[in-house]
């Protein structure tokens, strides 16, 4: 067991050093960086999935539908992703920039992690979310949609999120794909966790809750996959590193949904 920890799990004295000392520590700001988990979410949510909201937002831009929840979908990835952690970290917790991207994890490239763990891990889970995908997520699926405000409307794209492709061109989906598993393990998993440090061993396991429940937007399906969304925490908590969840992430997007998609 003790060489099996040793290949999955590493110590990283600096990422500790960030937590201990940039964590939260009033009540207030515990509160904070909790909510920021869902915030993102929410504002997705009042602007598509609230029809009085959504009309405003139509009138008020000019866009078509499409392209308004296709650029609400971007800001959230781009600007709320990436910018918002960079200015709190200069403004709230005054680190340089240099500094910032040592507390993401951008620094620091964990090379076992992403070539030998990182992979193993991948194929390991997609053996055992099988069973899950094939008996429990349709049922979990069909209870979420019953529950008041979590039926997408019948404009929404990510009522069905395998037709999300057809609505873009090929350019745009790119630059939404690389925004999904980059800066979304940026902002979850190199700067949140670390900011609920003070839940000790439990900060990865309340992570892992929040950032599915923040999909709030593209529930069902996405609620429907609370259990295997624990696999990004528990990584994080093994390599503290960010590379491996990014590369985790892409593997989920393109070959773990492709193989679920062909086996169930």
């Amino acid at each position: 067991m003790n060489r099996i920890r040793r290949f999955l799990v590493r110590d990283d004295p600096e990422y500790q050093a960030f937590v201990d000392q940039y964590q939260a520590k009033t009540p207030a700001a515990k509160f904070f960086y909790l909510f920021m988990h869902l915030l993102p979410g929410l504002l997705a949510y009042l602007v598509i999935n609230v029809p009085p909201i959504y009309r405003f937002a139509l009138r008020t831009t000019g866009l078509t539908g499409t392209m308004l929840q296709g650029f609400c979908l971007v800001a959230v990835i781009f600007v709320w992703h990436m910018i918002v952690p960079l200015l709190a970290l200069r403004y709230l917790d005054k680190l340089s920039f240099q500094q910032s991207l040592s507390f993401l994890g951008l620094r620091r490239f964990d090379i076992k992690g992403f070539f030998l763990v990182t992979p193993l891990i991948f194929i390991l889970f997609s053996l055992l979310s099988l069973p899950y995908m094939k008996y429990l997520f349709p049922v979990l699926t069909v209870w979420v949609a019953a529950l008041p405000g979590l039926n997408p409307p019948a404009y929404s794209i990510f009522r069905d999120p395998s037709t999300v492709y057809q609505y873009f061109p090929a350019w745009f989906l790119a630059i939404a794909l690389i925004g999904n598993f980059l800066c979304e393990e940026l902002y979850f998993h190199g700067y949140l966790m670390k900011k609920i440090g003070f839940l000790g061993p439990w900060a990865w396991v309340v992570n892992s809750i929040l950032f599915g429940l923040y999909h709030i937007w593209q529930a069902p399906t996405t609620w429907a996959l609370i259990g295997p969304v624990f696999a990004f925490g528990l990584l994080m908590q093994w390599r503290k590193n960010l590379y491996p969840l990014i590369l985790f992430h892409f593997l989920m997007n393109i070959v773990w949904s492709a193989i679920v998609g062909a086996l169930t």
